[in-house]
């Protein structure tokens, strides 16, 4: 007979074996397609816009090198107009992506877009432009020309004291009114230890106070050299990765390694240059923020709308890097015919978590958040509070304690739902096996959003971190009930999935630091704490669920921190121990 004693130390002191993974590769792959060519021709040009894309077709031999076009009937046409590489100043990124690109293609096959076959054409003026695009795009050596875009705006504690301005941050209540931050702090990763994540926009403030992510070294490629926005970057950066501490707000993902590109540096905009200039930085896992946005002939709609972003990104979730994309502010029917097809992920698929906007708390599209089916998630597009602007707090002349409660756009939306998607990650690599955890890619993140959450009529589910992380298979087990403060008392719950009863046992333990090892093969699941582990109670079930409240002592020098608990639950029908997820218990104010 398994007494309670054994199982203590059966708990405690095993080994482990990797489980079984909870969610099956995808096994999706992104599609590849190219604007047609009709609508290229027929895209409105400005009066500044005096350059030209052209990327000449794929897998055809002697048709460019060196960052050079060779096609005799593509420099024809060209005739002595100034021509450069794309991706000029590039040459090494380039060069390194393409061998990652290489090195993920199965045998036998090339990879699905090569970036070096862009370039960039200097016209003489809009109407040279228009007239040049129509001669290229007659040409079959060229695969698509198009005007090159302008710049596309985005989407939308030092003395004295700043206050805690965490109970603005709606956006973080359970579902269906929040995402549900609660559970992203109470599970053991999701606050994105381990995972990188790096935000592509205009600028941003590299001071702010509680933005200790968010410094100059967190540029990657060249300065900032507009910096009209520099507060939109700041309010993104917030919402992410603002520290958790006992001021101004807090991020989702604190815990995350936070890096930002310029897609607007002095050589000129362009968001698949800064794709390209980042991707190097990150690894298979990592996340791509975007927030850009493109001029459709409907109005603002994603970035990929332009191919050079859409092949960036492309290359990127080839490389596994997880690419989370602003829908845009232009109110725009992306299933719209006049757009070809483009959206819709049977035609095309850059394999990107494109990301619309709710009215706030309501069950609502904003009504300039662009929608349809392409939409795979939604977050606040209004009411939003986080750092930077100011409004919420501010100090005349410092912008380092700058907060706003109205942060608005799919701008607010994308990092919202950013949150969740690390929390994923995050969560998987801490307590997951790294085959389980490699599974849960981006096509099967996508998938999950679109399966969970709240639903809103054409721009997808606001997602339900909790019951994200569920389907996911992470929390399999153990749940925290209210917030983990000085002064309070919360509770951890352990539910075995069989419906626990009499003959079977419980166990909780708890630690500083968590861990991620094997069970051996009579066990199931995984050891999720680091030694020393220690026994926080141990007794039989006597109902589905038992209970262990933690009370927290009314003292700041609890502030910060972090504790960890894991529980196991002997089945006395099979004579099995499983362990459940963990648990982490952050301590706030």
């Amino acid at each position: 007979m398994v007494t309670t004693t054994t199982l203590l130390a059966a708990a405690l002191t095993a080994l482990l074996t990797p489980p079984q993974s909870p969610t099956a590769p995808s096994g999706q792959r992104a599609v590849r397609a190219v604007m047609p060519k009709a609508i290229a021709n027929e895209l409105p040009v400005m009066a500044s816009q005096a350059r030209v894309v052209v990327k000449l077709a794929e897998r055809r031999d002697g048709i460019a090198a060196g960052g050079q076009i060779l096609a005799d009937d593509v420099l024809a046409v060209i005739g002595g107009r100034a021509v450069q590489p794309f991706f000029a100043g590039l040459e090494h990124q380039l060069a390194e992506i393409r061998q990652r690109q290489l090195a993920a293609s199965a045998d036998g096959e090339s990879p699905p877009v090569d970036l070096s076959l862009y370039f960039d054409v200097t016209t003489h003026n809009d109407n040279d432009t228009r007239r040049l695009v129509r001669r290229l795009n007659a040409l079959d050596n060229v695969e698509i020309a198009y005007p090159r875009e302008l710049p596309t705006p985005p989407p939308g504690d030092l003395p004295p004291t700043t206050p805690d301005f965490t109970a603005n941050q709606t956006y973080r209540n359970p579902a269906p009114t929040g995402i549900d931050g609660d559970a992203v702090t109470y599970t053991t990763g999701a606050m994105g230890n381990g995972i990188k994540v790096l935000d592509i926009e205009w600028g941003w403030h590299l001071d702010h106070e509680d933005l200790a992510k968010l410094r100059p070294s967190s540029i990657v490629g060249p300065p900032i050299h507009n910096h009209n926005y520099d507060n939109h970057g700041t309010a993104v950066a917030g919402i992410i990765t603002a520290d958790a501490d006992t001021y101004g707000v807090t991020g989702f993902n604190p815990d995350v390694q936070f890096f930002v590109t310029t897609n607007y540096p002095s050589t000129g905009y362009s968001v698949a240059n800064a794709i390209a200039t980042a991707l190097p930085a990150l690894s298979s896992g990592d996340v791509f923020v975007l927030e850009a946005q493109a001029v459709t002939p409907l109005g603002y709609g994603p970035t990929e709308w332009y191919q050079a972003d859409f092949d960036a990104i492309l290359v990127a979730t080839g490389l596994g890097v997880i690419t989370v994309e602003a829908a845009g502010n232009g109110s725009v029917d992306l299933d719209s015919p006049q757009l070809g097809g483009l959206f819709n992920t049977n035609v095309r698929d850059s394999g990107a978590i494109i990301v619309g906007a709710s009215n706030g708390s309501s069950l609502a599209r904003a009504s300039f958040s662009s929608y349809g089916s392409r939409i795979d998630a939604n977050g606040w597009g209004y009411y939003v509070a986080s750092t930077g602007y100011g409004g919420l707090f501010q100090v005349p002349g410092d912008d380092r304690q700058n907060y706003t409660a109205t942060f608005n756009g799919t701008s607010a939306a994308t990092p919202i739902v950013t949150g969740a998607v690390v929390a994923v990650r995050g969560a998987a690599t801490a307590q997951f096996d790294p085959t389980a955890a490699a599974a849960l890619d981006m096509f099967a993140i996508r998938s999950l959003l679109r399966a969970t959450g709240t639903p809103i009529p054409t721009i997808g589910n606001r997602p339900d971190c909790k019951a994200l992380l569920e389907a996911a298979g992470i929390t399999t087990g153990l749940s925290v009930r209210n917030e983990s403060r000085t002064g309070s008392t919360c509770f951890v719950d352990l539910e075995p999935a069989w419906g626990a009863g009499t003959g079977d046992f419980w166990v909780f333990a708890g630690g500083l630091i968590p861990d991620n090892a094997p069970f051996p093969a009579a066990a199931s699941g995984r050891f999720l704490l680091s030694a020393p582990a220690v026994s926080l109670g141990f007794g039989p079930f006597t109902s589905a669920q038992a209970t262990l409240p933690v009370t927290i002592p009314n003292s700041a020098s609890y502030y910060g921190l972090r504790y960890y608990i894991q529980g196991f639950a002997f089945n006395g029908a099979n004579s099995q121990l499983v362990a459940t997820n963990s648990v982490q218990l952050y301590v706030r104010r």
